[in-house]
């Protein structure tokens, strides 16, 4: 008696992250709207060595899609971790296109000014513990 297993679909974004389509796979995956997902792919790109290659070669709307993600998550604790490297990488890659989109321009500010408060109220919460 043979039993006949059914086969698991992968996720759209993981048989593109097997297929070393990991810019594709990002953008599907933020396609979806659910940060845990988003944070894992993020992860997997990072342990392929993947996560610069993905962020890599941009058009505005694919840019304007991961640092709106990263904007909005980047001072969850349960996030942060991951997406200050994101940050990180995306301002190596695209920091010398600054002035060239208002867009793309107006979402790193959010993104400084975004970080600029975070690094205040740490250091705020710091020194109301002494340190």
């Amino acid at each position: 008696l043979l039993l006949h297993q059914k086969k698991q679909k992968l996720a759209e974004y993981d048989s593109l992250l097997r297929k070393f389509r990991y810019g594709d796979a990002l953008d599907k995956v933020l396609q979806q709207r659910q940060p845990q997902v988003v944070i894992a792919v993020i992860e997997e790109l990072g342990k392929r060595r993947g996560l610069t290659i993905a962020l890599s070669n941009r058009d505005e709307e694919s840019l304007e899609a991961i640092l709106s993600f990263t904007i909005r998550f980047i001072d969850d604790p349960k996030y942060s971790t991951y997406l200050i490297g994101v940050a990180h990488i995306l301002c190596d890659i695209y920091g010398s296109l600054i002035g060239q989109s208002s867009v793309v321009d107006e979402l790193f500010s959010k993104l400084r000014n975004k970080v600029t408060n975070e690094c205040s109220a740490q250091k705020m919460l710091l020194r109301m513990l002494g340190q």
